[in-house]
């Protein structure tokens, strides 16, 4: 997938300009993240670009990276609602993944992905919301630009809190059918952080780690897929 990087500032905007008209929406500050109010109601919203997510195997896996930054410490833990968009710029489209994971999400690690697909970004058409699952289980809602305004009036019909909360031990791994793309298992995560950020990088005795940890649960991964399940590994 090839997008245009968009900067920051350029991101809001492009959000405000079909905001602009909107008799109940008010910018209060910020860039990314900002807040806004809509129907008298206050959220921080944080817009990133969307992009490939450099499986090898798998080039329609797009997504967007929340990074780790202080100032989401007190956003996290907040009563204000944390909206996090991935912008597809080719497309002009938001994907809006299930707002009350991704601020639980906040400063999990380095750097969380969000996972989308380019084929379904790319089958969006105007006056219409998607909503797809992926076999993560996560729920995405993805929408042309233009439809920014319908998308904060009806926000809270996307997404349920009390069916989508992150649990606390989620060690749900990132996956299709039979080859795993992202390790989410905080006890393996932690095994593998001191062999992949010492001085020393033991790429080697990590995949022999992650391949023992799985057994033949993943027949079809190969040793290039082990290889690059590790190199993709972000703490």
């Amino acid at each position: 997938m090839k997008t245009e990087k968009i900067c920051a500032e350029k991101l809001l905007d492009l959000l405000l300009e079909k905001m602009k008209n909107c008799a109940d929406f008010e910018f209060l500050g910020g860039i990314q993240p900002f807040r806004i109010r809509f129907s008298n109601k206050v959220y921080y919203v944080y817009i990133k670009n969307i992009s490939s997510a450099y499986f090898t195997n798998r080039p329609d896996v797009t997504r967007a990276q929340l990074p780790k930054r202080e100032e989401f410490d007190s956003i996290k833990n907040s009563e204000i609602p944390f909206i996090f968009l991935g912008y597809d710029s080719q497309n002009d489209i938001y994907v809006c993944w299930n707002f009350h994971i991704a601020k639980n999400r906040l400063n999990e690690k380095d750097s969380v992905s969000f996972y989308s697909r380019y084929s379904i970004q790319n089958s969006v058409k105007e006056e219409i919301f998607y909503r797809k699952k992926l076999s993560n289980g996560d729920n995405l809602v993805l929408f042309k630009r233009e439809l920014i305004e319908k998308f904060f009036e009806n926000i809270d019909s996307f997404f349920d809190d009390a069916d989508n909360r992150l649990k606390e031990n989620n060690t749900i791994d990132y996956k299709n059918d039979k080859k795993i793309l992202e390790i989410k298992d905080e006890t393996l995560l932690e095994k593998l952080k001191p062999l992949l950020t010492g001085e020393v990088v033991h790429s080697l005795e990590a995949i022999k780690l992650v391949q023992e940890f799985y057994g033949s649960k993943y027949p079809e991964m190969t040793y290039k897929d082990w290889s690059e399940l590790v190199r993709n590994i972000r703490f």
